[in-house]
């Protein structure tokens, strides 16, 4: 796996780049859990907790890699690009990546925000799956990324389903 954030993805004049890998040992609702909380970017999440944590000022990001190959990831970004639409973020995210034709974009609803969802292939890496969601809270726009081998997908995808119920945005209003 290469990125789990697209290297292009700006905030602040600074680009924020994300490597990390996770699996899925078991079924999700059987793992046992760890709450991460960071007051910078105002969320709190709980992840598996035999999920190694890759933490920065802009963003958190956990992987895990499993013994029967599977490799994927999640990752959670605040963006400040304040005064743009999760529409119009997602949209400049599906042209820097190519307008790949294999994505698919969606309404959604993470922790009870609205959320655009992009699902597909990443263009760097035809054999990874990943799934953007764009999500609009007070406190501004956030990127939660899920990725994972495509030929794993069915494995990770209960995980970060549970990862998902299990995210909270803590702030308010855009800094």
């Amino acid at each position: 796996m290469r990125n789990l954030f697209s290297a292009r993805w700006i905030m602040s004049g600074a680009a924020a780049i994300f490597i990390a890998f996770s699996s899925v040992p078991a079924l999700a609702a059987l793992q046992k859990w760890t709450t991460y909380k960071s007051n910078i970017l105002g969320l709190q999440v709980s992840v598996p907790s035999d999920w190694s944590p890759a933490k920065t000022k802009r963003a958190l990001a956990f992987r895990f890699d499993d013994q029967a190959g599977g490799v994927g990831a999640v990752g959670f970004l605040k963006s400040s690009d304040v005064g743009t639409t999760i529409d119009e973020q997602a949209e400049k995210e599906f042209v820097r990546e190519g307008k790949p034709a294999n994505w698919t974009k969606t309404t959604a609803n993470v922790s009870g925000m609205p959320a655009v969802k992009m699902v597909g292939l990443s263009p760097q890496d035809a054999s990874r799956k990943v799934v953007h969601y764009f999500v609009q809270t007070p406190g501004g726009v956030y990127l939660v990324q899920c990725q994972a081998s495509a030929d794993h997908w069915s494995t990770f995808s209960p995980i970060f389903a549970m990862i998902l119920t299990k995210l909270r945005f803590l702030s308010q209003a855009p800094e």
